[in-house]
């Protein structure tokens, strides 16, 4: 599997500091993945699969079949073709998105509406209202500090 990260890596035209980046591991992780020390995480690959969903999962997982699930077209460029459609690469990923893409996904009108206000960079989320009940301190001595909730 790690050649064909490997190969995914520089296929995106991506170095080992950016691709390490973009699926949120370290890079002495990923180092150790080229270098054969370690094995690839589940965590790895979900990263990989959540970052770059057109990569085809049977391909990197085992080997079979294509890189991508629909051969992407060249990821830099903007193309036109027969029919007149054209696919856009995203900024950073390279991997273009093909019209009609971003349709799928519901716009704030067509969402449900939330029980919740609570917002963290735009997205909204729909928890439970909670209050703490404990904090724990650890310091550097193994001791630790408990501070409850009254």
């Amino acid at each position: 599997m790690k050649d064909r990260i490997n190969a995914l890596m520089k296929h995106l035209g991506m170095s080992q500091k950016n691709f390490a980046a973009e699926i949120c591991i370290s890079e002495g992780t990923l180092s150790s993945i080229f270098s054969g020390r370690t094995n690839p995480s589940l965590n790895t690959v979900n990263n990989i699969h959540e970052r770059f969903p057109e990569v085809n999962m049977d391909w990197l997982m085992n080997g079979k079949g294509e890189m991508f699930a629909s051969s992407p077209t060249n990821p830099t460029q903007v193309e036109a073709n027969e029919a007149g459609s054209s696919s856009v690469s995203t900024p950073h990923s390279g991997i273009p998105i093909q019209p009609g893409f971003v349709e799928h996904f519901a716009t704030p009108q067509q969402m449900p509406p939330q029980t919740s206000n609570l917002t963290l960079e735009g997205k909204i989320f729909d928890k439970p209202s909670r209050k703490i009940a404990e904090i724990r301190v650890f310091y550097d001595d193994g001791t630790y500090e408990t501070f409850s909730a009254k």
